[in-house]
């Protein structure tokens, strides 16, 4: 990772999203499911959810279509995609032409970077590291480059323990992609940390020797509703961020506006934080709002923000 652009590492450091980190117990997705609970005139979020897959999109006859699961073809007027850009490539086919977006939006959607990343975990029947003094954390540069030990049940010291032994970026992830089985992929790793450390090493047994229940590994490339981790521009590359963030302005221009606009992290200047998420998410909602005639307040996005660098 080495690679990506300072730029990208200073924002981190200047939005302070390395500091004051909490566990969240039940995972990050509990905060999807929390908003899908929100109420609005008494009806969840998650009531609005028709359909769980999207292909295809495209145009026709003046309005977008949408193919969803099991091939329904949907109408609708205006369509916000929060997808990656690889899933807008390949899934949506948003690059098959100019319909929806203009050359400069379509080549950084083709040449975003997206990071590759690999992770494995495993439930182990203790926390041994606590009980024998080990290292929680160790680096190498081996084939295990990244080993934490993670305490989810911190009131519990003879609660089980998880180990994030594969915690892997770029060409380092992409090794792993040629060891499908979790099993043999999770026995390569340990034989590689025993030369290093063979008394942690000896410890990296799932809980009830249970491979196939107790190690979960995902492989972000092999992703086919990501196809990579997040976005993490090269030197040189962030106006395709801006390109990408401030293509819902469009809407304020008739002869421009297409209908479609993007969003998510990977079209904000933060890829991989639900900030730029969230951010992106407003910017084209919005759009949809200009777009269809409604009106917005003062100091909304489309008219109160713009781009203040030029490359």
């Amino acid at each position: 990772m080495y690679q990506a652009a300072f730029t990208e590492i200073l924002r981190l450091v200047i939005n302070g999203y390395e500091d004051d980190q909490r566990l969240i117990m039940g995972g990050i997705s509990l905060l999807v499911k929390r908003l899908a609970e929100q109420e609005l005139n008494g009806v969840s979020l998650r009531q609005h959810v028709r359909y769980g897959h999207v292909s295809r999109i495209y145009k026709q006859g003046g309005q977008i279509l949408v193919t969803c699961a099991g091939g329904q073809v949907v109408p609708f007027d205006r369509v916000i995609v929060t997808t990656s850009n690889r899933a807008m490539e390949l899934a949506h086919r948003l690059t098959a032409d100019g319909t929806f977006l203009t050359n400069e939006v379509l080549r950084a959607v083709r040449e975003t970077h997206l990071t590759g990343s690999s992770k494995l975990f495993m439930l182990t029947e203790n926390k041994f590291w606590l009980k024998k003094g080990s290292p929680t954390t160790i680096l190498s540069d081996g084939l295990a480059r990244g080993v934490y030990c993670l305490d989810y049940q911190p009131d519990d010291p003879d609660g089980k323990g998880v180990v994030l032994l594969s915690y892997t970026w770029e060409d380092d992830a992409n090794k792993m992609l040629s060891i499908l089985d979790k099993k043999e992929r999770c026995q390569r790793l340990v034989d590689d940390l025993a030369t290093i450390s063979p008394d942690f090493a000896r410890h990296l047994v799932p809980a009830n020797g249970d491979y196939e229940r107790h190690v979960l590994q995902h492989d972000w490339l092999m992703d086919p509703y990501s196809v990579g981790a997040f976005k993490l521009n090269y030197p040189g590359e962030d106006i395709y961020s801006e390109r990408l963030f401030f293509q819902f302005a469009t809407a304020k221009r008739p002869e421009e506006d297409t209908g479609l606009y993007l969003a998510g992290c990977g079209c904000s200047f933060t890829g991989g934080w639900v900030e730029g998420a969230v951010q992106t998410g407003l910017n084209a909602a919005c759009a949809v709002i200009r777009s269809s005639g409604g009106q917005l307040l003062s100091g909304n996005p489309i008219d109160s923000m713009n781009s203040a660098y030029r490359y």
